[in-house]
């Protein structure tokens, strides 16, 4: 298929027209979103070979050097005028668009949850690509690194600039630590964002709940025996999260306490000194959350008196709730994308750096590329096939953003 050669200058301000209507122009315009796979597909291997690269590189939280190389090398390879690491390691390239009057932002984290002492070594099959990893977030980086070509490929001129940024310091304690200082450090205005994950294809958040995730750690005073207390870290630790589970949460505001690690012990025979866990608490309602989080302080405070055993709290990770409606035009936009594009949208909440947008006021969404047969008792693994679906999903939204289609009133 020969290339696109679209002009997206051709923004559509039709005087009168509702920001709705304006999106159906935009889209009715750009008539061949359906055609974009198959136009990607010269890509394909090296597509894939990229994510095959990036996911051997081995970047837990903290130590995400070597992957920040490689995008950086990505983004010089694609021709970008601006292409370095800012001040904390973010791997950072800029495409300048036709007239410069608006910036998209595109992101994707490089770091992950995985060990270096883990095997990040990646298998090619037929219908997949396994390896520790891949789904979070080496995909999502991939593609990030890649769009500058995918745009060359297709002959897509943008009017507005492109940002694109490879974070650090984004999962658990991370706390989203890159995306934030980019955007406290950014030399422009940023009108909206995507934030890019490699699964599941059909994910469309634009919305954050309140979160406050936390671990309790219990660690026993030897030199000072209580005659409430035990001398096993576990048994007060279980206490701890019967209290917690007795904390009352309403169905509206949506509020849950979810309890998602414990470890403890390392011998049948010994009662363990150390044990702890890590939780989260998530609701619609900010006022909910901290509430929620007080009456958990008051329980380790409570079981660390009465014990033997000292019981600390520490809150790490907070957000805001927060969003955009689901009448902005982006949502209405995206949606249509995938429409076109026979995805089936998934509004269904999952944490991501979405929530820095919401926090900075700017429009975005997190999209996902891929698909993935969800099993935690398989390796790691992302399906083939609707890759390039899941491109043409960020890039016909990237389209769709430059001709105007997602402006407000």
């Amino acid at each position: 298929m020969a290339k696109h050669g679209l002009d997206t200058t051709e923004r559509v301000h039709t005087a009168g027209t509702t920001s709705i209507d304006r999106m159906r122009e935009v889209l009715d315009a750009i008539d061949d979103i359906r055609e974009l796979p198959d136009a990607l597909l010269p890509l394909r291997e090296e597509v894939l070979a990229n994510l095959v690269m990036l996911a051997q590189i081995a970047a837990p939280t903290g130590d995400e050097e070597e992957r920040v190389r490689y995008v950086l090398d990505r983004f010089t390879e694609a021709g970008l005028p601006e292409a370095g690491p800012d001040e904390i390691g973010n791997a950072v390239g800029f495409l300048p668009g036709a007239k410069g009057d608006r910036t998209i932002i595109a992101v994707a984290h490089l770091d992950t949850w995985i060990p270096k002492t883990v095997s990040h070594n990646v298998v090619v099959q037929t219908d997949r690509t396994i390896g520790a990893g891949i789904s979070d977030n080496a995909l999502g980086a991939a593609i990030v690194s890649m769009l500058p070509t995918f745009l060359d490929q297709l002959g897509i001129k943008l009017d507005c600039n492109l940002q694109l940024i490879g974070t650090v310091r984004s999962l658990h304690r991370g706390n989203h630590e890159g995306l934030k200082f980019f955007l406290d450090h950014a030399p422009r205005k940023f009108d909206f964002g995507i934030v890019v994950e490699g699964v599941e294809l059909g994910r469309l958040n634009f919305f954050s709940l309140g979160m406050v995730r936390g671990d309790i750690a219990c660690n026993v005073r030897r030199e000072h025996l209580s005659r409430y207390g035990s001398e096993s870290a576990l048994v007060v630790l279980n206490q701890v999260v019967n209290r917690m589970l007795g904390i009352s949460t309403p169905s509206r505001p949506h509020t849950r306490i979810r309890i998602g690690k414990m470890h403890a012990g390392i011998e049948y025979n010994t009662d363990p000194d150390h044990a702890e866990l890590g939780f989260e608490v998530v609701s619609d309602s900010d006022e909910m959350v901290r509430g929620i989080i007080s009456q958990i302080e008051d329980i380790v405070g409570e079981m660390s008196a009465r014990t033997d055993v000292d019981v600390g709290l520490d809150c790490f990770f907070h957000r805001e709730a927060g969003g955009i409606p689901f009448s902005h035009p982006l949502i209405k936009t995206v949606i249509e994308v995938m429409t076109q594009l026979g995805i089936q949208p998934n509004q269904e909440q999952i944490l991501s750096e979405v929530s820095e947008f919401i926090a900075y006021g700017i429009p975005a969404v997190t999209l996902g590329v891929t698909t993935q047969q969800r099993d935690q008792k398989k390796t790691d693994h992302v399906m083939i096939d609707p890759i390039l679906t899941g491109v043409a999903q960020l890039v016909g939204t990237i389209m769709a953003i430059d001709r105007g289609a997602c402006d407000e009133r």
